[in-house]
């Protein structure tokens, strides 16, 4: 279980202007916490950088902007499809702060490049897994500050991103299939139970769709239950459940 600590002392972020959340950034502190966090409050800081999250190594995620509210930490960058450089101001417009998430992970200077501590890593995934959830955020638009700001940028250094991205997002697209088919199994007018035995040896023997709810019937004196599907009518005499046969219609 992730641990969470409350820190919001940083005064540099703005309002998001109406725009929804769309995307997370994924960053790299270049030094210790501790100094990231001071930095943040640092009245020398000459661009107001601040960033919504910060894990540490040991994996407490420090929340420090509220999600609401705008963080200053990919102000000039470029994402695709969503802003355009205006070249009157030399800058892109709209700002990225405004419908991102910026994630900060702890992680020393360069040229050090260590091993990333695997309690980091699990509490990143299990935050970002939450976060895509709770704003439906699809995976493309999960990025790494050197995919907005590749000419100055190369953070988060040393993080294998692609077996990053499918520790968040495989428990996220089985919850979407999850969704889906209790929806169309709805719609067809047959309840739908996730765990039934039935709709997993369907799937598993191809089966194809349900045609009708869970019935029971007797034969010979024994308690059966069926259900059909497209491709056959499956059955079990009660209390086998290991035991699932098939007949054609």
């Amino acid at each position: 279980m992730v641990e969470y600590r409350d820190w919001y002392r940083t005064q540099y972020w703005s309002e998001r202007e109406g725009q929804q959340i769309r995307y997370i950034v994924i960053h790299d502190t270049e030094g210790p916490r501790d100094a990231a966090l001071n930095w943040w409050t640092s009245p020398n800081n000459p661009y107001k950088s601040s960033a919504h999250d910060l894990i540490d190594s040991s994996g407490v995620v420090w929340h420090c902007v509220p999600y609401d509210k705008a963080a200053h930490h990919v102000g000039g960058s470029y994402i695709p499809g969503y802003n355009q450089l205006d070249p009157k101001t030399g800058r892109y417009e709209p700002n990225a702060n405004l419908v991102t998430i910026g994630i900060e992970l702890e992680y020393p200077a360069a040229p050090a490049s260590p091993p990333w501590p695997q309690a980091q890593i699990d509490a990143a995934v299990e935050h970002v897994r939450e976060l895509v959830r709770t704003y439906n955020i699809p995976k493309a638009n999960v990025l790494r500050h050197m995919d907005v700001d590749p000419k100055n940028r190369s953070d988060p250094r040393n993080l294998d991103w692609e077996a990053f991205l499918n520790r968040v997002f495989p428990v996220v697209e089985q919850d979407l299939e999850r969704a889906l088919r209790h929806s169309a199994w709805n719609a067809g007018g047959v309840p739908y139970n996730p765990e039934s035995a039935f709709a997993s040896y369907a799937r598993e023997h191809g089966l194809g769709n349900p045609e009708t709810p869970e019935f029971d019937f007797t034969f010979d004196g024994q308690a059966y239950r069926g259900q059909g599907f497209s491709k056959a009518i499956i059955y079990v005499r009660a209390g086998q459940w290991d035991q699932i046969k098939e007949v054609p219609w």
